[in-house]
């Protein structure tokens, strides 16, 4: 009985098989390489436009500040008080005292509270605490943080010996006792922290 032949191979058609998986392989790393080039073609872009539109945002904040500035200054003296369960008297010497205390800038200490500030004042807590949530809209603390703040932001401008220090350094000097806190508050209130601003300015 006769064996079954193997079916000759012909070289020219294993060439020709070679031939296309090597196209095959040249064709998939191709658009690998297609791929990947497109994809991060397409994160630059996203990164670029995100950069882009934050750096417009502090943009109109800056603008926003210098129009702000100057004309935000404080003066409890003028404020017009609602009812207040203090006499007149009483409640015109201490905004008088108020309006001195921010003139020069008392609040800037560090160890300055409610209870040093009425002492300082020569009245009582309780009645400082009323005349200043009647007259101004907040309490001792927010009104305090306040004027830091404000005074924060003239200085951050227009000393251009902060760039020197660190955030630590000018919150102190700004009556804040940490960088945390000086830094969340700025924020706060101008949509942006303290280190980015002086970046801005600087740029």
């Amino acid at each position: 009985m006769d064996k079954p032949s193997i079916p000759s191979v012909n070289k020219s058609s294993l060439s020709f098989l070679d031939n296309d998986a090597f196209i095959l392989s040249k064709e998939s790393s191709y658009f690998s390489k297609s791929l990947f080039f497109t994809l991060v073609s397409e994160v630059t872009i996203l990164l670029i436009n995100y950069h882009q539109s934050r750096q417009k945002k502090y943009q109109t904040i800056l603008e926003s500040l210098n129009k702000k500035t100057g004309n935000n200054s404080i003066s409890i003296a003028n404020s017009q008080p609602r009812i207040i369960p203090v006499s007149k008297e009483i409640l015109e010497v201490v905004l008088l005292k108020l309006n001195a205390f921010e003139q020069q800038k008392g609040y800037l200490s560090t160890s300055i509270n409610l209870n040093s500030l009425s002492k300082i004042l020569d009245t009582n807590s309780s009645y400082l605490s009323k005349i200043i949530n009647h007259t101004k809209g907040k309490t001792f603390k927010n009104y305090l943080n306040d004027l830091r703040i404000e005074n924060a932001l003239e200085e951050l401008k227009n000393n251009p010996q902060n760039k020197k220090f660190t955030i630590e350094a000018i919150a102190f000097d700004l009556g804040f006792k940490s960088a945390e806190s000086f830094s969340k508050k700025f924020k706060s209130a101008y949509g942006m922290y303290p280190s980015k601003f002086m970046k801005n300015l600087a740029a």
